[in-house]
């Protein structure tokens, strides 16, 4: 699922605005990964923990990648971000669905123009 998305370049090919688009709708999506998750009743309590964890580490990366971003604070190439979503998705390979598709919706935002649902 994640594999077959060039994120490093598909992401780094975006203008800074377009990229600041991006991670904002990134960290709205994971939010709602993380509805569907705490309200899956067919999942246990511990494996929702255990992809709360490991979802939590993403979106704490994606909101200082925009603090970043908008401060031009120092580099945090998307190469880095990428590393960095593959890394925790390994961790817990339940929550490699949700984030695919957290990325792949940010993505049509910012290819289709169309504004976030807030």
């Amino acid at each position: 699922m994640l594999d077959d998305f060039d994120y490093p370049a598909t992401i780094g090919a975006l203008d800074l605005e377009q990229r600041l688009i991006f991670y904002e709708v990134l960290a709205h999506n994971l939010t709602v990964c993380v509805r569907a998750i705490w309200s899956n009743e067919e999942t246990s309590d511990e494996k929702k923990v255990e992809q709360l964890k490991w979802l939590n580490e993403i979106m704490h990366r994606v909101t200082s990648k925009i603090r970043v971003l908008r401060l031009n604070t120092h580099e945090w190439t998307e190469s880095d971000s990428w590393e960095d979503i593959k890394h925790w998705v390994a961790q817990c390979p339940s929550i490699e669905g949700d984030i695919a598709w957290a990325i792949r919706s940010a993505y049509v935002v910012i290819n289709h123009g169309h504004n976030s649902n807030r």
